[in-house]
């Protein structure tokens, strides 16, 4: 084996300039499927880390339900169920509210175990007390309660909620609420809601269960299985990890895509190899005719133009993972002022991302079109009639 690889390397440097011509092919499109799938691989990691900015990978949002077409309630009972999987477990209740101004608004009933496990941070004013009409309001419905309502931390907001009785006829209720405090904007539907005591959320409402649960653990290595657990109660379960998968899926399927379409110019690199392979045989049909002679079997002939190929593979591979890397490196200079100055989003370290699995693939890739493109040259060549072989000049 070691004399083939001996031989193939005497034959590839006796023809340099075809040589170098089909590494140049198959390095071009490796750098080509490198390069496109380091930017999808790039574009995946920093929506992912946008996501972990923004959202508490260590928090579970627990709601109701479906079982065989029936709605599972979060009933005390499977509060304290819930309770066993999280180190902090708030439940909460959530109902809309208007104003007489016609301001439609969400309110949360609340404990102080919700406003830690959320994190949330006041902005100015104080959190409201339990057992009392305080309210407590984010960003952006603090802004609105403002200009719409002109109420500010220290008034009275007044709202009514409908209820509905037994006969689904409606009730309206209204309430006085005393405006305690405001909220830092997070940037999530926090922002658009209030909150208020729990205590007085079920009180108003006559609730007996719960409209959700917020579940805190620990280490956000903990989330799949306390996920997990929790699902088996019947209850229906959401976290920041959903949306760090479905980004994962969609750049999965688009980089895929990408590899696919960049991958074309490989084809042509096979389609040289192939070419060569062929015109190879034909210029080696005396030598390939005094080896068969000799005693060589048709496998030792396909293992002398293979060998060629594998060469060409490897070679080919290392020379388009270098390229593939100055290519995302061009992409990274280019793309990323570009997209930050268009598009007007924040900015990134980097826009494209090499990692060893997207090297080495780049590097198998060219090894088996190099090699499959090498087969039936090879099979051609070990075919040969070594009679009329000797017989060619």
């Amino acid at each position: 084996m070691i004399e083939a690889f001996l031989l193939a390397m005497r034959q590839l440097r006796t023809k340099k300039v075809r040589t170098l011509l089909i590494l140049l092919g198959i390095s071009v499109g490796v750098a080509a499927v490198v390069g496109v799938t380091s930017l999808g691989e790039g574009i995946r990691v920093n929506a992912v880390g946008e996501i972990e900015k923004s959202h508490d990978l260590t928090l579970i949002e627990v709601s109701p339900g479906v079982s065989n077409g029936n709605i599972i309630l979060i009933t005390e009972s499977k509060v304290r169920a819930v309770r066993e999987y999280g180190s902090v477990v708030a439940p909460y209740t959530m109902d809309d509210y208007v104003t007489p101004n016609k301001t439609y608004f969400k309110a949360n009933g609340i404990s102080a175990k919700y406003m830690d496990a959320k994190d949330l941070k006041l902005e100015a004013g104080m959190w409201l007390e339990e057992g009392t009409y305080q309210i407590v309001l984010g960003s952006d419905i603090g802004e609105k309660f403002a200009k719409i309502e002109g109420a500010e931390i220290g008034n009275a907001i007044d709202a009514r909620i409908r209820l509905y009785g037994e006969e689904g006829r409606a009730i309206d209720k209204d309430i006085t609420f005393m405006i305690a405090g405001r909220l830092k904007p997070t940037g999530t539907d926090t922002d658009d809601q209030a909150f208020i005591d729990i205590n007085i959320a079920r009180e108003l409402t006559g609730k007996d269960v719960y409209d959700g649960i917020i579940v805190k653990l620990d280490k956000s290595g903990q989330t799949p299985a306390a996920r997990t657990a929790i699902e088996k109660l019947g209850l229906t379960c959401y976290s920041a990890q959903d949306e760090i998968d479905s980004v994962n899926k969609i750049m999965n399927a688009v980089t895929l895509v990408l590899a696919f379409f960049s991958s074309i110019s490989l084809i042509v690199g096979g389609l040289m190899i192939i070419n060569t392979m062929i015109v190879s045989v034909y210029e080696r049909t005396h030598e390939i005719g005094i080896t068969k002679a000799i005693g060589a079997s048709e496998l030792d002939i396909i293992r002398m133009f293979l060998s060629e190929c594998i060469i060409i593979g490897v070679l080919g591979g290392i020379l388009g993972d270098l390229l593939g890397i100055l290519f995302s490196f061009l992409i990274d200079s280019v793309g990323r002022p570009m997209l930050v100055a268009q598009l007007g989003i924040a900015d990134f370290e980097h826009l494209t991302v090499i990692n060893v699995q997207i090297l080495a693939a780049g590097f198998l890739v060219s090894l088996v079109i190099s090699v499959i493109a090498g087969i039936y040259p090879a099979w051609r060549g070990a075919k040969l009639d070594p009679v009329k072989a000797l017989r060619q000049l």
